[in-house]
């Protein structure tokens, strides 16, 4: 559930104004940020580390981070909490790296759980390339999408802090899902091998989830069904796409 907002009646002021604030030097209205977030932040320094100590000096390194971003003019404009998120993770890696030690990955609702040693690095992989995917999307995209699928919250709820209706935000956060689902689709998609083929590669993932207008699609099928490297890339995508839960 998210964190219940200081004033109901409407007064609340948005992410986007009050890092807007922050960045003209009101660092005070940083605090409004801290405690609206930090339910979150903790949240996910859960999934992120492996002790208490750990996940206390995770959340204050991430906050510290983003304050220091924005004083330097720099950061998100509107999506805190994805930025914050993604700050943490990174903090984590650094960590990780310093010390010599595995990288951590984040939870992904849309990989399956399953065992075997294989399989468990297979689904870290999986976990990582979800996490890119993520990270590629617009900010409000990330924001909407971290709102609704990761803490719960409905369109009504993410609409009051985003200025927006609630029809909206729904609408919002089905593109959100898609673009995610392509984005993760274009992970896997390897560089081309041969000449000519460069344009139709970078567009298979859109052309697996039949996202293009019909002469594009049928272009694309075309050049896949005379290249054997671009059908092998396109099978492979087809199986994967069929492993991810359907937009709703």
């Amino acid at each position: 559930m998210s964190e219940p907002l200081a004033d109901e009646g409407g007064d609340v002021p948005r992410d986007a104004e009050l890092i807007e604030a922050v960045r003209r030097g009101e660092v005070a209205d940083y605090g409004v940020l801290y405690e609206r977030h930090l339910s979150a932040a903790k949240r996910a320094a859960g999934v992120l580390t492996a002790t208490a100590v750990e996940r206390e000096d995770l959340v204050a390194e991430g906050f510290s981070r983003v304050l220091r971003v924005l004083r330097a003019g720099k950061g998100p404009t509107e999506g805190f909490r994805p930025y914050l998120i993604t700050t943490m993770r990174n903090t984590m890696i650094d960590w990780r790296r310093r010390e010599g030690g595995v990288l951590p990955v984040a939870e992904v609702p849309e990989v399956r759980p399953i065992v075997g040693c294989d399989e468990v690095v297979d689904a870290r992989l999986h976990a990582e390339l979800a996490a890119t995917a993520f990270a590629r999307l617009p900010e409000r995209w990330q924001e909407v999408l971290w709102r609704t699928e990761i803490e719960g919250e409905t369109p009504g709820q993410v609409a009051a802090q985003l200025g927006m209706t609630p029809n909206s935000v729904s609408a919002l956060a089905y593109r959100a899902r898609e673009g995610l689902r392509q984005a993760y689709l274009d992970e896997h998609v390897p560089p081309a091998t041969r000449r000519g083929c460069d344009y139709v590669v970078s567009e298979l993932a859109g052309w697996v989830r039949g996202r293009f207008p019909a002469r594009k699609m049928s272009k694309i099928a075309a050049h896949v069904q005379g290249c054997t490297d671009c059908r092998e890339v396109a099978d492979g995508l087809r199986q994967l796409n069929d492993e991810l839960p359907g937009v709703t």
